[in-house]
């Protein structure tokens, strides 16, 4: 399985992604100075991308760019009738509103909104596979939130590949995992 992410192979995910699949090729601005919010890269990538099976969408880039990312990844796999599997990564943060002018909260809502759109259109129409995967704090952010339990970046990665793995005429449209942040008798 030949996979594609972005995002830096040093940090967060996408260096536990870099971990379980030492061959993953990944694209940002640090190894392949790909400015991910600019459109032309943007197209760049996803020609790029129609050549692998899988692209994990997994920069959290700014100003709404990480969805404008997967239309056109996605635009591009259904016009070359690429069976290409979209994972998105998200936030559990999509759920909340809050009074703020932070976008983050905002910029997952429309990614997931938009994966499960297109997800839904290749379901009922054809095209490529897309998955969004939402995840709690993970403890590569342990430090901003010091009380509060985190998920590991190996537990998020195996999420992926949960999804990944599934047969190929079943796709897994949205899978949201938070840690649980008070003990329940059956935990050890």
């Amino acid at each position: 399985m030949r996979i594609i992410c972005t995002g830096n192979p040093e940090f967060g995910v996408a260096s536990a992604i870099a971990r379980r699949w030492p061959d993953t090729q990944f694209v940002s601005r640090t190894n392949w100075n790909y400015d991910l919010t600019q459109k032309n890269y943007q197209m760049k990538l996803a020609e790029k991308v129609i050549t692998y099976d899988v692209f994990i969408n997994c920069s959290a880039l700014y100003a709404y760019s990480q969805t404008t990312l997967l239309d056109v990844v996605y635009k591009t796999a259904l016009k070359n009738l690429n069976e290409l599997h979209i994972v998105s990564i998200g936030s559990t943060t999509d759920r909340t509103t809050k009074g703020s002018d932070w976008q983050y909260q905002q910029e997952k809502k429309a990614l997931r909104s938009t994966s499960n759109a297109l997800g839904l259109k290749s379901i009922w129409s054809g095209g490529p596979k897309v998955s969004y995967v939402t995840v709690g704090t993970l403890d590569n952010n342990q430090h901003k939130h010091p009380n509060r339990r985190c998920m590991s970046l190996d537990e998020c990665v195996d999420a992926i590949e949960y999804i990944i793995k599934m047969p190929k005429h079943l796709c897994i449209n949205e899978l949201s995992i938070d840690p649980l942040q008070v003990k329940w008798p059956m935990e050890e």
